[in-house]
């Protein structure tokens, strides 16, 4: 089955909610349908099934307009798992389900067929609600319900499963069992999948391709790792996130960013030299407190290297697994000498970024100040023989000033006691 959205526009009282919107969904696709509050999600979904009416030849399905095919014939075509399903009356599980073949049957009057009974009991069977075949639907849970109406939707023996947030209601356990499911019947049957979806980490981890839309504008459409970047997100939904990939699923996800304070106005500047992820804490910090800070020298494949990226913060970098050469270290010193404060964090010291060491010594012989952030037990980060540990006892001599933790530098801070000028 090929399904095929052309110029897809919709209005509800003069209001656009859908605009000249254009994409195909291929045979056994899981599409995720994306974007925020009201960009037009659901609409579109409806707009495939016919329950709100769109333009000839706007969707297709092998070339044939849905407004051309009957209602048995579009039975056969999709089959709709709503956001929530309810009902007034004492019907059972297996009564919800044989619903699901009420197109099938040519005589109203006739009754259940063989047939019939072996289809619910596939459907119920194949999503899990077997167990609770004869328990009134009003009496499930959300995950239940969610369960008994796809089986329902299998029932029916369609071709497309349409889902709109089927995961709204559910817990993360939930959440990822309902997922599981839909994929089982997507890969097993070949079952084309259409799900409205807002939590981006479930569709970048289930989903085949995304379809973005933003208020009724098809913004992207492609892979997960196509369409998750951070510079859409921030686009189209307004909110800042870093974008991580999984390292045993390969999977993109994407991490909020903390709301961050404004720089002072006076700008105050900081450099940090840091590495190994001992920086980021003190980044992060030193952000949020309003400082605009930078950092260096910085391996490309470093953990800081990655959360000062994440956080905006320009950096002195250096290839991968390299030392640190004299033209980094030069770059390294001329961001020193624009800024009264150097933070040093408990960073591991080899011969390849001894030269960190170095700047922080240049930093205070220059009459800059310089913070180490240590524990009480002070550093354990020597793979140089000692001369390391030798070259910090030389920096407190100097002048360096030594505090235990990020709580106890930001209290520092607030005693005026870094330098803004």
């Amino acid at each position: 089955m090929k399904l095929s959205i052309s110029d897809l526009s919709y209005a509800f009282g003069g209001c656009n909610v859908l605009k000249n919107v254009s994409f195909e969904v291929g045979e056994g696709e899981f599409l995720g349908l994306m974007g925020p509050n009201g960009s037009g999600k659901t609409t579109l979904l409806r707009c495939m099934t016919r329950y709100l009416p769109a333009a000839a030849r706007a969707v297709l399905v092998d070339m044939k307009p849905i407004h051309t095919m009957t209602d048995r014939e579009l039975a056969g075509t999709f089959a709709v798992v709503p956001q929530s399903s309810s009902t007034d009356f004492p019907f059972t599980v297996r009564d919800v389900v044989m619903m699901g073949r009420i197109p099938h049957v040519r005589n109203r009057l006739a009754s259940t067929s063989r047939k019939d009974v072996e289809a619910v009991a596939a459907a119920m069977e194949v999503s899990g609600c077997a167990a609770f075949a004869d328990r009134p639907f009003s009496e499930l849970s959300g995950g239940e319900r969610q369960r008994a109406v796809i089986a329902r939707a299998l029932a029916q023996a369609p071709r497309a499963l349409l889902l709109d947030e089927p995961t709204v209601y559910l817990d993360i356990s939930g959440q990822l069992e309902m997922m599981d499911l839909v994929t089982k019947l997507n890969k097993e049957q070949s079952l084309t999948v259409v799900a409205v979806l807002h939590d981006i980490n479930l569709a970048a981890r289930y989903c085949d391709r995304i379809a973005l839309l933003n208020h009724g504008l098809l913004e992207a459409i492609g892979a997960p790792d196509e369409v998750i970047n951070s510079e859409t997100i921030l686009s189209v939904y307004g909110v800042d996130v870093a974008v991580r990939k999984d390292p045993f699923t390969h999977n993109v996800y994407v991490m909020p960013r903390s709301a961050r304070s404004k720089a002072r106005k006076d700008g105050a500047r900081v450099h940090v030299l840091c590495g190994g992820g001992s920086g980021g804490p003190i980044m992060r910090a030193l952000v949020d407190s309003g400082y605009s800070v930078t950092v260096g020298v910085l391996n490309v494949l470093d953990s800081d290297h990655e959360c000062a990226t994440d956080l905006h913060i320009p950096i002195v970098a250096e290839v991968p697994f390299a030392q640190i050469s004299d033209e980094m270290h030069a770059e390294n010193l001329s961001r020193i000498d624009e800024t009264p404060v150097v933070v040093v964090s408990p960073f591991p010291v080899g011969p390849g970024n001894f030269k960190n060491l170095e700047a922080a010594m240049y930093a205070l012989k220059a009459g800059k100040q310089v913070v180490m952030v240590f524990g009480d037990d002070g550093p354990n980060i020597d793979f140089t023989g000692g001369k390391a540990d030798a070259f910090l006892k030389s920096l407190i001599d100097a002048g360096a000033i030594l505090v235990g933790d990020v709580d106890e530098m930001l209290r520092l801070t607030a005693k005026g006691g870094l330098r803004t000028q």
